[in-house]
């Protein structure tokens, strides 16, 4: 039997501060708020700053990958291409040291109906030396559509 100490590697959890100061989890949480923070700004840069460079995304966790980075970068150019109007909220993240969850809003005004369409969803991120190296989204696609598409 061992007598060290549980490290991060077997608890989920890390306290020790990078080279920027922050925890594992600080760590994660930043970039879970950062990549929607990006998005919300549409800047490629800034959001290509947040993935691995062999970075995976999967809409849902059914659907096949997107990668790598930079082709994350083209799809979400295409997202916010399609709601030029839309911005994303982080309502949520509940971070481990290699581990998120984050819960989000996407809000959009409709002039026509005068009012905000809002869609809830949820993102799972997976982190490994300070880059997102797997993003799954989790949403109800056919309440997203009835919202965005059908209500417009």
């Amino acid at each position: 039997m061992s007598s060290t100490p549980p490290s991060s590697a077997n608890t989920g959890t890390s306290s020790h501060p990078s080279a920027s100061g922050l925890s594992d989890v600080k760590i994660v949480e930043a970039l879970a708020r950062e990549f929607f923070l990006a998005l919300d700004a549409r800047d490629p840069r800034r959001l290509r700053n947040t993935l691995s460079a062999n970075a995976t995304f999967r809409a849902h966790p059914h659907s096949g990958p997107i990668r790598p980075a930079d082709e994350i970068v083209a799809y979400f150019g295409t997202v916010v291409s399609s709601y030029p109007n839309a911005h994303w909220d982080v309502t949520d993240v509940i971070a481990a040291a290699d581990r998120g969850a984050v819960q989000f809003v996407i809000r959009e005004y409709s002039a026509r109906l005068g009012r905000e369409l809002i869609s809830e969803q949820i993102a799972m991120i997976r982190v490994n030396a300070g880059k997102i190296v797997s993003f799954v989204g989790y949403y109800d696609s056919m309440e997203f559509q009835r919202v965005f598409w059908a209500g417009e």
